[in-house]
């Protein structure tokens, strides 16, 4: 299966410390011991594991599939999916926290509201946002400071917390992150690929 795996600078696994080879050598773990295994995204996945580089991963069956990631016993980085990096990091988290506004409007108090409305920049809106005693308030303003820092996985992380608050619970956070696996997919012509899920 072919697949994607975020991974920080130099190809280094964040959890582990593990150094992958980008030569294409396949990388092997215990088959007996699936909590080890190699884990990778599918497209949607992808929100829930942002890092520094994100990566082509080609995965050899058996495959195991949960929620959020697949795993498999053996794997191999296959290139770097150029189009992610410090320009387009910013792009997303930026992108998260103007629909985490856009989400949360009709929902604000109406003063929290009309504050938030008219902003012109991120800045503004974190400033709005910060009014005390409103619990989604401080989610808004939360994205948009971390977007302005240049935080997508914590920014897109916040926006899907904020729109589970609302009032959709599990099922407004797995759409949010929906949302932002498509604009990712988009942004990076990853939606075109013919080689992801591909065996």
């Amino acid at each position: 299966m072919i697949a994607f795996k975020f991974l920080g600078a130099g190809a280094v696994a964040p959890y582990t410390d593990f150094r992958w080879p980008i030569g294409g050598e396949w990388v092997s773990a215990s088959m007996d011991r699936a909590d080890v295994w190699i884990h990778a995204c599918r497209l949607g996945d992808l929100p829930h594991w942002i890092h520094e580089e994100l990566w082509w991963i080609e995965l050899e069956e058996p495959l195991r599939e949960t929620r959020y990631q697949v795993a498999s016993a053996r794997g191999r980085l296959q290139g770097r999916v150029e189009g992610w990096g410090p320009p387009l990091v910013r792009k997303f988290a930026e992108a998260c926290a103007w629909r985490a506004r856009d989400v949360a409007l009709p929902r604000l108090p109406p003063a929290l509201r009309d504050e938030i409305a008219g902003a012109a920049d991120l800045g503004a809106v974190a400033a709005g946002a910060a009014a005390p005693g409103s619990l989604q308030g401080a989610y808004l303003a939360d994205t948009a400071k971390y977007a302005q820092q240049g935080l997508p996985a914590m920014t897109s992380y916040i926006a899907a917390v904020l729109a589970s608050s609302l009032g959709g619970g599990l099922g407004a956070f797995e759409a949010e992150r929906a949302w932002q696996a498509r604009w990712l997919a988009r942004q990076l012509g990853l939606d075109a690929a013919p080689r992801v899920g591909a065996t």
